[in-house]
C-alpha cells in the first residue's frame, strides 16, 4: 500500500474514534439536563405543601385556645357579682344593718323590690308612723298592707341619738314587715303568716304576751341582747302555738 495507504487508514481510524466520542458526552449532557429539572421540580413541590399544612394547623389552634378563654373569663365574672340577700334580722336588712345612711339603705332595698312606692319624707316624730324618737322621722314604703291600711314594707329613719348613731345623724333605725305581695322572711324562715309554735321553734327565746290594745291578740318579742336597740318583734293573731304571726318589727320602732 505504500505511505500514501497508510496514512489513508490511519485518518480513517481517527475520523471513527472523534465520531464515537461525541455521541457519550452529548448522552451524558442530556442525561444531566434531565436530572436537574427533575430533582429541582419535585423539592419545590414537597417544600409547598409542607408550609401550606403547617400554617393550617397553627391558625386553628390559636382560634380554639381563645374562644374557651374567653368563654371561662365571662362565666367567672358573673358568678361574682352576686349579692347578699334581703332578709329581716334583728341588727338591720341583709347586709345593711341598723345605722347606715338613709341612700345606702333605699339602694340596698330597691335593688331587690324595685323603688318604692311612697317616701313621706321628714315628717313630725307624731305621725303615721307611731310615736317614734323626736324630733322627726322618715319613712319609706314599699307595696300595699294585705289589710288595705298603710304599706307591706316600710324602712324608719331617724335623726334622734339610738344606740347606733348619736343625735344629729340621719340613719336607719327599724323597719316594719306586714307580708302581702312583698314577700320577706328573717334569714332562719321566720314570715307573716308563720305560727307561733314555728317561731318558738326558730327562736326559743321568744316571749309571747297579750297585746295591749287587744287582749284577744298576741305581741311577741326576740331580744338576745336587750341592752342594745336591736331586736325581733310583732303582732299575732293570738298567744296560742296555732295563731298566726302578723308583722314582723326591726330594732327599736316607734310605739302606738
Amino acid at each position: 500500500m505504500g505511505v500514501v495507504g497508510g496514512l489513508l487508514i490511519a485518518l480513517l481510524v481517527f475520523l471513527a474514534v472523534q465520531a464515537f466520542g461525541g455521541d457519550d458526552e452529548a448522552a451524558t449532557t442530556s442525561t444531566f439536563a434531565s436530572t436537574t429539572s427533575e430533582d429541582t421540580t419535585t423539592t419545590e413541590a414537597t417544600t409547598t405543601t409542607t408550609m401550606a399544612e403547617t400554617t393550617s394547623t397553627t391558625e386553628a389552634t390559636t382560634t380554639t385556645t381563645g374562644a374557651e378563654t374567653t368563654s371561662t373569663t365571662e362565666a367567672t365574672t358573673t358568678t361574682t357579682g352576686a349579692i347578699a340577700p334581703l332578709e329581716l334580722e334583728a341588727n338591720g336588712i341583709g347586709a345593711v344593718e341598723f345605722g347606715a345612711a338613709p341612700d345606702v339603705a333605699i339602694a340596698y332595698t330597691t335593688d331587690f323590690l324595685g323603688p318604692p312606692d311612697r317616701d313621706s319624707g321628714w315628717v313630725d316624730s307624731f305621725s303615721e308612723f307611731g310615736t317614734c324618737p323626736p324630733p322627726e322621722v322618715r319613712g319609706v314604703q314599699w307595696g300595699p298592707n294585705p289589710d288595705g291600711f298603710g304599706f307591706a314594707f316600710t324602712l324608719l329613719f331617724t335623726k334622734a341619738s339610738t344606740g347606733h348613731l348619736p343625735a344629729g345623724g340621719e340613719h336607719l333605725f327599724g323597719y316594719d314587715y306586714f307580708g302581702g305581695a312583698v314577700d320577706l322572711s328573717t334569714p332562719e324562715g321566720l314570715t307573716v303568716g308563720s305560727t307561733l309554735l314555728e317561731g318558738r321553734t326558730l327562736y326559743p327565746s321568744m316571749d309571747v304576751n297579750e297585746s295591749p290594745w287587744d287582749p284577744a291578740n298576741g305581741v311577741w318579742v326576740v331580744d338576745d341582747n336587750p341592752s342594745d336597740d336591736a331586736q325581733l318583734a310583732g303582732y299575732a293573731t293570738g298567744q296560742s302555738d296555732t295563731d298566726l304571726i302578723t308583722s314582723i318589727l326591726g330594732g327599736v320602732t316607734c310605739g302606738e
